[in-house]
Order: C-alpha cells, then structure tokens, then sequence
C-alpha cells in the first residue's frame, strides 16, 4: 500500500487566514469613538428623565392640592338645609319683645338663620337672633332660639313644625380687616356638605429650614402653604384671649415650596397667591357686607432638587379661578329685594391666630 503523501488535514479555505493586530486595533479605536458619541448623548437623557420625573411628581401633587382647593372654595357661603324636621310643643304669645322658643332639638340652626314657624292663619317667618349654645344668651334651657313672635303658637295643643328657610353666607370669604389678602384666604360654609358650618384658613408660613431661590435677579422664599379646617363654635364661646383650647385645629401643609416675595406681593409670575377681582358691596347701610364673586389662586413651586441637565432652579406655576356659587346666589338675592334674609357672619368669626396653629 502506497502513502499519502501528505497525512495531515487540511483546513477549509475560509479559516486559512484571521485577522492582524492592526485590523483589531482600528476597529476598537472605531468602536471605542462611536461610543464616546452615544455615552453623553444617553447621560444627557437620563438627566432629562429624571428632570421630567421629579417635575411630574410635584406637578400631581400641587394639582391635587389645587382641586381640593377648588371644592372647597366653592362651598364658601354655603348654608345647609335642616337634615331632620323640628318641632315645638311649646304655647308662644305676641309679643314684640325677643322671647325664647323650646325645640324638638336645634341642630344646624345658626344666630341670624331665618325659620318659617306654623302653619295656616298662624304661620310667620322669623329670624334667629340667638339659641341655647351661644355665650350669654337669654335662652338658658336646652334647645332653645330667640326670636321675636308676631303670631300666636299653641304647641301644647299640637306641636307645629319650624321649616328651614336659609339663605347663603354673603360674606362666605372673610373680606374684613386681617383676614383674607394676597397670601391668606380665609372663608366659611358647609365645606363638605354635612350640615357643618366650617370655618377655613389657607396660609403661608416659611419652609423649614428656611430657603430662598433668585429668578431672574428676584429673591423668592419658599414657603408651605397650611389649612386649617374647624367647626364654627358656638358653643360657650370665650374672649379671643382666653381661648383654652385654641379653637383653630393645628394645620397642616397642603403645599410645600411654594414660591413668594412678601415685599412684592407676588411669584415669579407677578401674580399673588390668591387674588379677588370680582367684588359686590350688598346689603342696606350700616348692615353692608362686601361679596367676592371670584377667587383666582396662583402656585408658583419650586422643584427640588435642581435640574440635573441645566444645573438651574426649576419651578412651575399653576393656576385656576373659583366662582363659589353660593357667593352668587347671595348677590341674586340681594338684587331682588332680599337682603334681609341673607344672614350675618356667625359669631366668632373671623378667629385668631393662636400660638399652635402652626404644627
């Protein structure tokens, strides 16, 4: 047998030759400036995201804020029905002087509320001047309303029923001497539609720590703004010096980093926290009382931290205008004739600031 003359394998042509040292050398050095190019150019873009991420954040919470805002400053001035009837088994007799009226029970009945008493030959309106849990009221037997009786009721026969006959709070947002401004808002009502007069403070109090940042060559605090929400006390009501318990319930922040320069009275915008361009002077002197037919509500706030693609503050601005139609109802009913059935401001009202209202 004859050998091969040649006794090892050979290999397929394509794998007879590789590639040389300087052929790897120029691909890495390609590979390695593409690179260099697409790195900045994704660390650019997750700094954007990320931007777009915390500015989204604080955007749904302020926006949330801002529609909790928008409810309830539409309820102000609002003056609840009765929930349940009332009754009286009492005897009344005419007599022009203020006498007290026992009743099945007067919840949600307010000082300056008017009433429809009886029914038939026998029925009169009239008008609450005090009840049983007002400081210093005549009335000192449960459940008791004064009010001046043009018409005879006997009760004692068969209880004749009081019917609510409420008119809104013309001054639902507190236009008074220290009381609503540029950056508090202060305003009552039935708030959250449960028979509950609630009186409500919106304010500003510096952020903690304290902090600043300059738009455009301006000096802006940050600041949080409060609520406050409190039952209107009726109840065995001191002098505003001896209020022990305070009677405003500590706030709490709804809005943090809001933006604001007191000595301007504005944010960045120009525009203050909250504005009041509509307002109507009603009623008959001396008994006049200023409606506020708009509110408008600026929020300036600045985002934290800073933008990781500028290095710059950022900040953003929201804003709505709130038309309370109770507010407008009070001012309809003026213009047709009846501004006297429209109540006074509750007792107690506005409240002072006490020491705790800020937590």
């Amino acid at each position: 047998m004859v050998p091969c003359r040649d006794s090892q394998p050979r290999l397929p042509k394509d794998f007879a030759a590789g590639f040389s040292l300087m052929e790897l050398l120029v691909s890495v050095a390609i590979i390695a400036l593409l690179m260099s190019a697409v790195f900045p150019f994704l660390f650019q873009s997750q700094k954007k995201y990320q931007d777009n991420l915390v500015v989204s954040e604080a955007n749904q919470s302020a926006r949330a804020a801002l529609e909790v805002m928008s409810q309830e400053i539409g309820q102000a001035g609002f003056n609840p029905n009765f929930t349940s009837a009332k009754i009286s088994s009492a005897a009344v007799v005419v007599n022009p002087s203020p006498q007290c009226l026992t009743l099945s029970d007067i919840n949600q009945i307010n000082p300056g509320d008017w009433v429809s008493v009886d029914t038939g030959p026998n029925y009169e309106l009239v008008q609450v001047l005090s009840t049983s849990t007002v400081s210093g009221t005549p009335c000192s037997s449960p459940n008791q309303i004064q009010a001046v009786f043009l018409m005879s009721h006997n009760g004692s026969t068969t209880p004749f029923p009081v019917i609510t006959y409420k008119m809104p709070y013309g001054s639902g947002i507190l236009q008074t001497t220290g009381t609503s401004n540029d950056q508090r808002l202060e305003f009552f009502g039935d708030i959250n539609q449960d028979g509950i007069i609630r009186y409500m403070v919106y304010s500003l109090s510096p952020a903690v720590p304290a902090a600043s940042v300059s738009i455009n060559g301006t000096t802006y605090t940050l600041y949080s703004l409060y609520r406050s929400m409190t039952v209107v006390p009726f109840t065995n009501l001191p002098t505003p010096s001896t209020y022990s318990p305070p009677p405003n319930n500590a706030a709490s922040p709804l809005v943090t980093s809001v933006l604001y320069n007191t000595t301007n009275r504005s944010g960045p915008t120009g525009q203050p926290i909250f504005a009041y361009p509509n307002q109507v002077v009603i009623g008959v002197v001396p008994n006049q009382i200023t409606v506020v037919g708009t509110v408008a509500v600026t929020l300036s706030v600045a985002v934290s931290p800073k933008s990781l693609e500028s290095g710059q503050s950022q900040w953003f601005t929201m804003a709505t205008r709130i038309r309370p139609l109770d507010l407008q109802a009070a001012i309809t009913v003026n213009n047709a004739g009846g501004a006297i059935y429209l109540p006074p401001l509750p007792k107690s009202l506005p409240m002072t600031f006490p020491s705790n209202y800020y937590p």
